[in-house]
């Protein structure tokens, strides 16, 4: 199956995921647009425009989380009956950073689940590659009987969890943990904390960390230049081709919100700002 196919697959079958996601996203507290500042609805990127084939019906965002998908489910692969309830409980009670975001990934993954098997069950039932619907959805009801033993206790840590793991430098749990708790309810210093985090981890050029920072709360203080170079960078990320067809989506929805319309020559400077992360992102790679 190509990239391309397996893009509109996800696209198509995660819709209702991405918009339980944004839906259920925090708010800031107490933290209103200034009247002078009006945020920008759609974000204006003046990039190649994605044919209209290349975009399913009804089609939107491949969702932020549950993140590292993958990865937490192959170590899933160890939990048995018990479900994940005391392996977080375990995490919590630890000090290993990978330990506490294998936790935070879990938790994510627990509140998706019936969204999820909804949407592989609504694409088989479209045709939609049947077989490949058919095993993930044995693989999210295998993912829900190990959520059963995860209560409201359980996810009232995953802020705790998270904030372990990006102060240990974590990829994307800078994001997580932005998306976890109210700006308005840190002090100065833990907001900057948390800023400093989103640039650090979006400056990895890690492709969910770019879009975290992206479309992070506008109480987190980054900058509408940053924001642009974050996407941008997100769109020219190598190996991931649903990347292209997300810029466009979010455009049209207004996930990423700006405090004013962006100017051409902040457009391009946008664009090489987010080629130098994708690049400093290559040379780190190589051996």
């Amino acid at each position: 199956m190509t990239s391309t196919r397996w893009t509109l697959i996800l696209l198509a079958t995660l819709a209702s995921v991405a918009g339980l996601i944004y839906a259920t996203r925090q708010p800031a507290e107490g933290v209103p647009a200034a009247a002078s500042e009006p945020v920008v609805a759609a974000l204006p990127l003046n990039l190649p425009a994605v044919a209209a084939s290349e975009v399913p019906a009804n089609a939107a965002p491949q969702p932020a989380a549950p993140p590292r998908a993958a990865a937490a489910a192959a170590s899933a692969s160890r939990i048995g009956s018990e479900g994940y309830g005391p392996h977080i409980e375990r995490a919590q009670a630890g000090e290993d950073a990978a330990a506490a975001w294998e936790a935070v990934l879990w938790l994510r993954n627990c509140t998706t689940t019936e969204a999820r098997r909804q949407s592989f069950e609504r694409a088989r039932t479209h045709g939609i590659e049947p077989e490949l619907m058919t095993r993930l959805m044995m693989e999210v009801d295998a993912e829900a009987r190990r959520c059963q033993t995860v209560t409201d206790r359980h996810q009232a840590l995953l802020p705790e969890l998270a904030a372990r793991a990006m102060r240990a430098g974590v990829p994307e749990a800078a994001a997580a943990y932005a998306n976890a708790v109210f700006p308005g309810g840190l002090t100065p210093s833990q907001r900057q904390e948390v800023a400093d985090a989103l640039r650090r981890d979006a400056g990895t050029g890690d492709v969910q960390s770019l879009l975290g920072a992206a479309q992070a709360n506008e109480a987190w203080g980054l900058s509408d230049a940053e924001r642009l170079a974050f996407m941008a960078a997100y769109r020219q990320t190598p190996g991931h081709p649903g990347t292209r067809i997300n810029v466009k989506l979010h455009a049209e929805q207004g996930v990423i919100r700006l405090t004013a319309p962006p100017t051409p020559e902040q457009l391009a400077a946008a664009k090489l700002a987010g080629q130098q992360i994708v690049e400093r992102a290559r040379a780190n790679a190589q051996p």
